[in-house]
């Protein structure tokens, strides 16, 4: 169930869709040279937030922020406006290849099993300690997985990692075939 902070985010996430879809060359290139590049992406939301700043959509942003709770980094901190108050919402960011790299097949059920940081496992980890609600992680995958492959992925996380709960706020179906945006809250 959705509340009004994800509705927001939800809007900035279908922003961001729309600006992504003129991107198919770039994306489609990622998917056929088998990579991963975490760090366009962040200097894409990077362009993004700012520009939503610019245009009071948000109210404030900040990258590469220390945790409130510890000495590691969350990728990113907005301050959204949402019923007349400011709202902090914390995010993490990853860049999934769906397809295969030097000749092994990567999906998305793969990704959300590995403990390791290829998975999001340590990142809702370094989340979920937050004392907040407003918890999330924003996964790009080139190309899209599909429904099944998504929600059985994230359906394994939460049986494989119990102490961190997971769910989908976005569905692959509402995208195009060369890449998916999977918003998902932490759920403490």
């Amino acid at each position: 169930m959705t509340n009004n902070l994800d509705n927001n985010l939800l809007g900035i996430n279908l922003r961001f869709k729309d600006y992504l879809n003129s991107k198919e060359g770039i994306l489609r290139c990622f998917h056929s040279q088998g990579v991963q590049l975490e760090g366009w992406l962040k200097g894409e939301l990077l362009y993004f937030f700012s520009n939503l700043k610019d245009s009071k959509e948000i109210y404030d942003f900040d990258r590469e922020v220390k945790s409130p709770v510890s000495n590691q980094k969350i990728d990113f901190k907005l301050e959204l406006i949402t019923r007349n108050k400011n709202e902090v919402l914390w995010l993490e960011i990853k860049h999934w290849l769906i397809g295969y790299q030097k000749g092994y097949k990567y999906n998305a059920n793969f990704y959300f099993g590995d403990p390791t940081s290829v998975g999001i496992k340590p990142d809702v980890e370094k989340l979920s300690v937050i004392e907040s609600d407003n918890k999330y992680m924003l996964i790009l995958t080139t190309a899209n997985p599909g429904r099944e492959n998504w929600f059985n992925g994230v359906q394994k996380f939460n049986n494989k990692f119990p102490n961190s709960k997971i769910e989908s706020l976005t569905d692959p179906k509402e995208f195009e075939d060369f890449y998916f945006l999977g918003l998902l809250r932490i759920i403490n």
